[in-house]
């Protein structure tokens, strides 16, 4: 199990605390870093990573439909 987030670098956790408090940060993005700083940290990051280019692809496409131009 990772370390309770209180145990982390002070740098870190303000951060973390800055994104969470931002009004511009949705809703959905909070609960995921909530839910990444109780897990451990290298699987979050591999599925942060493995969502990440998933969305990265689906962007692409979606783009690559609407402006065939860009390709």
């Amino acid at each position: 199990m990772a370390e309770p987030l209180e145990r982390h670098d002070v740098g870190d956790v303000a951060e973390v605390i800055a994104i969470i408090a931002d009004p511009a940060t949705s809703y959905w993005l909070r609960d995921a870093i909530v839910s990444a700083c109780t897990r451990d940290p290298f699987d979050a990051e591999r599925d942060a990573l493995t969502l990440a280019a998933l969305l990265t692809r689906r962007l692409d496409a979606m783009v690559a439909r609407h402006f065939p131009s860009c390709r």
